[in-house]
């Protein structure tokens, strides 16, 4: 093994490469945890230590060299493969730690209902589950896997599918009975529940329906809040199967019409020129729910059972049938 060349100070190093990768010196303090002024005392210790810029300012605006730029590069491998290497030596020094992390909307409504069948098969092991719509850096994070809903695609990982779902109108028993359900037009006057992403209008036009997006009534920001709302009697809710399941099969929520469409959304972080926002429904990206895993790292004996695990509740869960549609109603299917 050689030993390594001469090195500049790698603190400042550390914070070149966040402030240069960021583009900002204040995005680089807060993901540091250190001042503004602490990176940039940082970058300047490094330039007088190197004897040339790395960047360039102008007035408050600032940009790479061409030496900044290829420093940022072997920078970023080098910090990384380091990273990497720490996780996977934290995961294998553990291996009865499990870290997992997942979608609020998944973790409440479908993986923490199931979670204690695994940890009973498995009392040895430590199981942390974390809630979270951001994206995992498992080199950052210290994450065994994460469950993902979105289009997929997923760059420097690995990726599986766990399953598709869809959507359609769910409603609480006490709500139904006022206000009976017999085709879908009855959805007149009640109030419908609304979720960023999750427009009701596909519905509509599956189920013959010319009616626009509603405009009003309650709007929430998560899937799993939209459905204890339609739980309390506050609406009905365009639901995922996967979320709502336990709840049809309980019959604290029914399923008033046989009609469900595809999770169709727009992609997240594209401008409305890459991404028109009245492209028909049919033509936006399918989204499903993804096993995303470290690129590099190595199956514990634990997470291999877990997916194993995971994959067997799926598969379950899908074959099991839902609570059958209320006696005298007609069919309405139609997928999209």
């Amino acid at each position: 093994m050689e030993r390594p060349g001469k090195l500049p100070p790698l603190p400042a190093l550390r914070a070149f490469e966040a402030a240069a990768r960021l583009s900002s010196v204040s995005r680089a303090a807060d993901e540091l945890f250190v001042t503004h002024g602490a990176v940039s005392h940082q970058i300047r210790t490094l330039e007088e230590h190197l004897g040339f810029p790395l960047f360039q300012r102008q007035g408050r605006a600032v940009a790479l060299t061409p030496a900044g730029e290829e420093l940022l590069q072997a920078a970023n491998g080098a910090l990384r493969q380091i990273a990497d290497s720490v996780a996977s030596l934290r995961r294998r020094s553990n291996p009865n730690r499990l870290s997992i992390s997942v979608m609020p909307s998944f973790a409440s409504r479908w993986l923490t209902p199931r979670i204690g069948a695994f940890i009973d098969a498995h009392p040895s092991a430590e199981v942390n589950i974390t809630a979270t719509g951001a994206l995992t850096d498992f080199s950052r994070d210290g994450m065994d896997l994460s469950i993902r809903w979105g289009p997929g695609g997923y760059t420097g990982v690995r990726s599986e599918l766990l399953m598709d779902d869809v959507l359609f109108p769910v409603v609480s028993p006490a709500l139904c009975a006022g206000h009976p359900l017999r085709v879908p037009a009855d959805l007149a006057g009640l109030p419908l529940l609304r979720s960023e992403g999750e427009d009701w209008a596909p519905w509509f036009c599956a189920a013959g329906l010319d009616w626009p997006e509603p405009a009003s009534g309650l709007m929430l920001s998560d899937s799993a809040l939209v459905l204890q709302a339609a739980l309390e009697g506050r609406g009905v809710a365009l639901a995922r199967r996967s979320l709502a399941a336990s709840a049809l099969r309980a019959g604290k929520l029914l399923r008033p019409f046989d009609i469900a469409i595809e999770a169709r959304h727009a992609p997240e972080g594209l401008c409305a020129h890459d991404f028109p926002p009245d492209l028909p429904f049919a033509q936006r990206p399918l989204w499903r729910y993804w096993i995303v895993l470290p690129e590099r790292t190595p199956e514990t004996s634990l997470l291999t059972a877990f997916l194993e695990w995971l994959r067997a509740e799926v598969a379950t869960d899908l074959a099991t049938p839902l609570a059958p549609l209320p006696t005298g109603r007609g069919s309405f299917a139609a997928l999209m």
